[in-house]
């Protein structure tokens, strides 16, 4: 006689609202890092069971868990961006009155460059109570918290304000790639005038041009640090 075996109580999914933003980020990060797709990775990743519990599972309880989650053939339907979001009966927000300190922007563009998935991250940093300060007592007794609550948070409740943050990211960091251009426009132009003084090669006629066109992307570099 064959002998049962008890596969204990598996949890799957049926929907995008039950999925955790922990969940959707490793999602994502297996797509980008695997080029071969295997479906028992993914019911790793939503149930937790490891592959050799998941090999030992009949076929046809395979096909009922593959069955569970079709729902995630279709992307999640998302509502428009916005700088808020409601989790436990508390707000969490972005503030849009006040730009990234320094601080905030080096930690975010740490994670961003560490793991470009790692949304609960990056609220971790942005995303606050009113009045919270981003300072080292946050980093210390607060973080890894705050990074826990959203990793646990629906991605349905969650993509809302990652997709406002990183049109605002985008916009700042792009900015900060002009900035980068046009202060290495200014070194290089300053460099060409010593040399032209230096070794006499080029007229003070033609010096004096290079000083305004200095100045104009000197006066373009001030005009983009009052945008950033």
């Amino acid at each position: 006689m064959e002998e049962k075996i008890d596969f204990g109580k598996i949890t799957v999914p049926t929907s995008w609202d039950e999925i955790s933003l922990r969940q959707f980020q490793e999602i994502e990060k297996y797509y980008k890092e695997n080029k071969d797709f295997d479906v028992r990775d993914i019911i790793h990743i939503l149930t937790n069971k490891t592959r050799d519990e998941i090999n030992e599972l009949p076929v046809e309880f395979l096909e009922i868990i593959l069955q569970k989650l079709s729902f995630m053939n279709e992307q999640p339907k998302v509502e428009k961006p916005t700088n808020k979001i409601e989790l436990n009966g508390q707000i969490y927000q972005v503030n849009i009155m006040n730009k990234l300190k320094a601080g905030e922007y080096i930690a975010v563009d740490s994670v961003v460059k560490s793991d470009a998935s790692n949304f609960a991250a990056i609220l971790a940093v942005v995303c606050r109570k009113d009045g919270e300060l981003f300072d080292s007592k946050y980093e210390n007794e607060v973080l890894e918290e705050r990074m826990k609550m959203f990793e646990n948070a629906p991605i349905t409740k969650i993509l809302p304000i990652v997709n406002f943050f990183l049109q605002c990211y985008t916009m700042s960091n792009g900015l900060s790639q002009l900035y980068s251009k046009v202060e290495e426009g200014i070194s290089l132009m300053r460099q060409n005038i010593q040399d032209s003084a230096k070794n006499g090669v080029f007229t003070k006629l033609y010096s004096k041009w290079q000083m305004r066109k200095l100045k104009k992307l000197e006066k373009s570099l001030k005009s983009i640090s009052l945008t950033t």
